[in-house]
């Protein structure tokens, strides 16, 4: 580990001062105490291992050795790779405090905006306080943050959309599922009563599209089975250190049942048309009750983070490393949400941002940054497309912060020509475009958070992620071609 430097960690007798590395890792954006990838190395620092699950760090630094040996620290790094990623700043955010700074004055940027409505077709909805604001980060290394109201809870709503079609692609295959519902945005409202090409759905984005993916849920089995199906595997993407996790909101669920005559129309008009099959009224009025039952699950920004982030991993969890989803339907997913994921406002969010994201009524907003992580973000009032209008707000301020620093422009936006920049046997990457190889470190610097470094030795492309693939697919980064041109590169970048 001849990136280890620990001096500033230690005391006068050269042992490590615990405090001083717990700090470490909390200004990493890795939480220490309460990370269950952890616990081990925690138990092993631990005066009192059974004590060690205290959730405040204050409260449970005082159960750790006040030292450590620099030759004790080092064997147990060698047992755990995060640790030792974050004392050697191999982490995907590398200057986490400075991204933190970005995204705390972005986040107070539109604190104080009023402007846009709460949703009232959905009575349930309607209740929730304006002034609510809450944002939360997570890295594909479990880097997080959480601003504001992080602790209250929301329903999904159409957020649910990707992650239903994301399951049943997995359940069923892609092909099949696409037998039933395009991949075309629509041009319409998300509960525009109309088929697409070939006389389905135009994408399963949209209300009539989801609906039309949630009849393909075990449709043998009970209603409870169904939901419970598709509810385990909210819970898989979920799975972090929040402790509220993910559950069911009945009030909203009842409103959305008694008060939704669009989506029974819609359901009325698959049957019609021969997109479902449904056997009878019966049959059709389960469909729906299981996709309103999908848009009342209930969360809160670190939830959805961390579900993004699942995405942004290429299917596994961040923090339980469980593959939930496929590599290949993240791909599609992340496809479909930068396309169709923004209701009517999805190819001005594309053109302007140009990532994956998905909005819902209820105010949520959750990003993908592929191979980097997710922000999720929750406040109730909506522009005249149905997005959070403190959201939009958001993303656009942090995005104009990394346009106006030069050695980052191209941060967020994938179709930039700005990709990549070797030196020597290094290079460096943004978010858009990660080498074809697992040797991948982060390089720590002031606004170290899209960099890495990797080793160039040649390797299969195969071993890209999903959210890897979808980069090359869309034509994000370099591609193929330009992935081979690049490595001819040879111009230094500046350091900052």
């Amino acid at each position: 580990m001849t990136d280890l430097n620990l001096a500033d960690l230690c005391d006068d007798s050269g042992n490590v001062v615990t405090s001083k590395l717990v700090d470490r890792f909390y200004d990493s954006g890795i939480l220490l105490f309460k990370d269950p990838r952890l616990k081990s190395f925690v138990d092993a620092l631990s005066i009192s291992p059974d004590k060690s699950s205290v959730q405040h760090h204050s409260l449970a630094s005082n159960n750790l050795h006040p030292n450590i040996s620099p030759d004790q620290l080092s064997t147990l790094l060698q047992q755990h790779p995060l640790a030792q990623q974050v004392l050697t700043q191999g982490l995907v955010v590398g200057d986490f405090n400075t991204f933190k700074e970005d995204v705390i004055s972005a986040f107070d940027s539109v604190r104080h905006d009023d402007s846009g409505e709460i949703t009232t077709y959905i009575p349930g909805l309607s209740t929730y306080d304006i002034n609510k604001w809450s944002i939360s980060f997570c890295s594909v290394d479990g880097q997080v943050m959480a601003l504001g109201d992080y602790k209250d809870t929301f329903t999904l709503q159409s957020v649910t959309k990707p992650i239903l079609y994301g399951i049943m692609c997995d359940a069923v295959g892609t092909d099949t599922v696409h037998k039933y519902v395009g991949k075309e945005p629509s041009g319409f409202g998300f509960n525009k009563i109309k088929l697409g090409y070939g006389d389905v759905p135009h994408n399963p984005l949209i209300n009539i599209g989801a609906i039309t993916v949630a009849s393909l849920v075990l449709p043998q089995e009970s209603i409870s089975e169904r939901f419970e199906f598709c509810y385990s595997k909210y819970k898989d993407m979920a799975s972090n250190m929040a402790p509220g996790g993910i559950s069911f909101n009945n009030v909203v669920y009842l409103s959305e049942k008694h008060n939704g005559h669009r989506n029974y129309a819609i359901g009325h008009y698959l049957l019609n048309k021969g997109c479902i099959d449904a056997s009878s009224t019966g049959r059709l009025m389960e469909i729906l009750e299981l996709y309103f039952q999908l848009c009342s699950i209930e969360v809160d920004t670190r939830t959805v983070a961390t579900m993004g982030a699942t995405l942004a991993n290429g299917g596994k969890n961040v923090f339980t490393g469980e593959e939930v989803l496929s590599r290949n339907t993240v791909q599609n997913m992340l496809s479909l949400m930068y396309s169709c994921g923004m209701y009517d406002y999805s190819g001005e969010w594309s053109f302007e941002i140009g990532l994956p994201a998905k909005s819902g009524v209820s105010g949520v907003i959750m990003v993908v940054l592929p191979n980097l992580g997710s922000l999720a973000m929750w406040s109730p009032p909506l522009d005249h497309y149905g997005n959070s209008v403190r959201g939009l707000g958001f993303t656009r301020n942090l995005l104009s912060r990394f346009k106006n620093d030069p050695a980052h422009q191209s941060v967020f936006h994938p179709f930039s020509s700005k990709r990549a920049t070797f030196t020597g046997n290094h290079v460096l990457t943004t978010i858009g475009m990660r080498c074809p190889t697992r040797e991948l470190h982060t390089v720590a610097g002031r606004r170290g958070l899209n960099t890495a470094r990797a080793n160039l030795a040649a390797q299969d492309s195969t071993d890209l992620t999903a959210a890897q693939s979808w980069n090359y697919s869309s034509g994000s980064g370099l591609a193929a071609r330009g992935w081979k041109l690049a490595r001819k590169l040879s111009r230094a970048v500046p350091r900052m």
